[in-house]
């Protein structure tokens, strides 16, 4: 009786140790694949950043020129559709912000609040921009064959509305860069 007592203890004590085993290491799994998920959850967001920037920094240049255009046409009589024919007419950047949608539903127990409030921030702004450029439009199309000067002073603080924005924008890109993004790694 003794004998199978030990033997049944023996068993229990394998069996025991043999589910604990697995579920340790089925939790190690599960822990490597969150931890996985959420540097590509970064990475993405990285990537994106980086895109946007580049975006944002060539669309700005263009916009600049064409806000140049536009003041050295001011006083002429020239409409304000041939001034977009004479510059690069109005540019937009394309921002993708899907990398945050992602980290946000996926990544609850993971979050930086402090990163998630700045990337917010980055969201809102170009929102707040593709209402600008919105508006921006909206003047434009009924203005397109207008040549006073004061319809063209619109347009200028219209565009310096959006480059103002955009301007920021940018800025809070290169800040999360240099502060997120190890670009000795990426520049080499």
């Amino acid at each position: 009786m003794m004998r199978n007592a030990k033997s049944y203890l023996m068993e229990l004590i394998t069996v025991t140790t043999g589910v604990l085993i697995a579920l340790f290491l089925s939790n190690l799994k599960e822990s490597n694949q969150a931890r996985n998920y959420y540097n590509a959850s970064i990475e993405t967001i990285n990537n994106e950043i980086e895109a946007n920037y580049s975006e944002l920094k060539g669309i700005i240049e263009k916009q600049m020129k064409f806000q140049d255009t536009l003041n050295q046409y001011r006083n002429s009589s020239i409409i304000i559709g041939e001034i977009f024919d004479k510059s690069s007419g109005l540019q937009v950047a394309e921002l993708s912000n899907s990398g945050l949608d992602i980290y946000k539903r996926n990544q609850i127990s993971s979050i930086d609040f402090e990163m998630i409030s700045t990337l917010n921030d980055m969201i809102n702004l170009s929102d707040i921009i593709d209402a600008k450029l919105n508006r921006l439009t909206n003047y434009i199309y009924p203005n397109i064959l207008n040549n006073s000067k004061e319809s063209k002073l619109i347009l200028s603080v219209h565009m310096q509305d959006v480059l103002g924005s955009e301007k920021d924008l940018m800025t809070r890109y290169k800040n999360y860069i240099d502060k997120n993004i190890d670009t000795e790694n990426i520049e080499k």
